[in-house]
């Protein structure tokens, strides 16, 4: 062999080995794009994959309420938990119902009255609905249940205080404060 055909084929092997090396290379950019879109597409699509079946009173899927709750809040016997809804991001056109156990911790019955709602950002509140009665003797609960549907036009930031009168066996009355935030969008 020639020296000529020696620098040849060392060069044709050098051309092989970087092309084996940009191939790799190739490869492993499209798994880490396709590993980020697929794991960015899971977590926005999760919230379309846990419907429960039910349709909202505007005709929207329900699904399950995302986020989560914290704390607890108190007025004069009467317990709710949680205190605050931080639903996180929630897509378009579907339905979610974030619920609020209030329990009688006291020694009289109450009666829960219609919450009043405030917004502080965002629009339109949705229907408040009670699990069960709203009067409440010693010991027994009941749920609040907000039912909250954007649809475009409607997206952006949401907060809300929900302001629940409680009128005691006295005659008395008080009120407990609620919360819930959520982003509504696609």
């Amino acid at each position: 062999m020639t020296n000529t055909s020696t620098r040849r084929a060392a060069r044709e092997r050098e051309h092989r080995h970087h092309w084996w090396i940009a191939a790799g290379s190739i490869v492993a950019i499209v798994t880490v794009i396709v590993f980020a879109v697929t794991a960015q597409g899971s977590s926005s699509s999760s919230t379309s994959a846990q419907r429960t079946g039910e349709t909202s009173s505007m005709g929207m899927p329900v699904i399950a309420t995302p986020g989560a709750g914290s704390g607890t809040a108190t007025v004069a016997g009467l317990v709710a938990t949680p205190k605050a809804w931080a639903l996180g991001r929630v897509k378009l056109n579907v339905a979610v119902r974030p619920r609020w156990q209030l329990t009688n911790t006291g020694t009289d019955t109450i009666t829960v009255g219609q919450p009043h709602v405030q917004i502080n950002q965002g629009c339109c509140p949705g229907a408040l609905t009670f699990d069960g009665t709203n009067t409440l003797t010693p010991g027994q609960s009941t749920n609040l249940v907000f039912e909250l549907s954007m649809h475009p036009g409607m997206d952006g930031a949401h907060d809300m205080v929900l302001h629940v009168p409680v009128q005691h066996a006295d005659g008395s009355t008080s009120t407990l404060d609620l919360s819930v935030t959520g982003d509504f969008r696609d």
